[in-house]
């Protein structure tokens, strides 16, 4: 079904319309670097400035997630004193 651009503009905002009274709700993200599993006896062995290696390699960015599920993928950047992340592609959601 091919909709016209402003049958699409009605459309979201109709969708966002029937979202409205949620808007406000505040929800959790979550700045993922990495995942791996350890046995537990190698994390009871874990001590002070331990290096526990993630798949990922370090220009492959970071995962933002709601609720266990990948809404976007970004970079770590600093600004001033703070750290942050610069959303790059968002969508294409894997659990």
């Amino acid at each position: 079904m091919n909709l016209t651009a402003e049958e699409l503009r009605a459309a979201n905002e109709a969708t966002i319309e029937t979202w409205r009274n949620y808007l406000d709700l505040e929800v959790p993200l979550t700045v993922e670097l990495g995942r791996t599993k350890l046995t537990a006896a190698a994390i009871l062995e874990l001590e002070a400035h331990a290096i526990v290696q993630l798949p990922r390699s370090t220009g492959e960015g970071v995962d933002v997630l709601a609720d266990n599920l990948r809404l976007a993928r970004g970079e770590i950047i600093m600004i001033e004193d703070r750290t942050g992340v610069r959303i790059n592609e968002v969508g294409k959601r894997t659990s």
